[in-house]
């Protein structure tokens, strides 16, 4: 005889599924957006200074 796949029931092996975090980020104010977060500080230690690219022949020149 066969036996129906759900006549038997399930058996608890005790695992417990933790609750996770939604992953989505909230949208913030179209003001917020276009104004910036009124609450920010800038903690930066130094100006961003982006480095001069030097050319083949001026890399070469340095070297010497």
């Amino acid at each position: 005889m066969c036996i129906p796949h759900g006549a038997m029931g399930s058996k608890s092996n005790g695992f417990v599924k933790e609750k996770k975090p939604p992953k989505h980020l909230q949208r913030v104010s179209q003001d917020e957006f276009e104004e910036g977060d009124p609450d920010f500080i800038d903690e930066r230690t130094s100006e961003y200074k982006p480095k001069k690219k030097l050319s083949f022949l001026d890399k070469l020149i340095k070297d010497l």
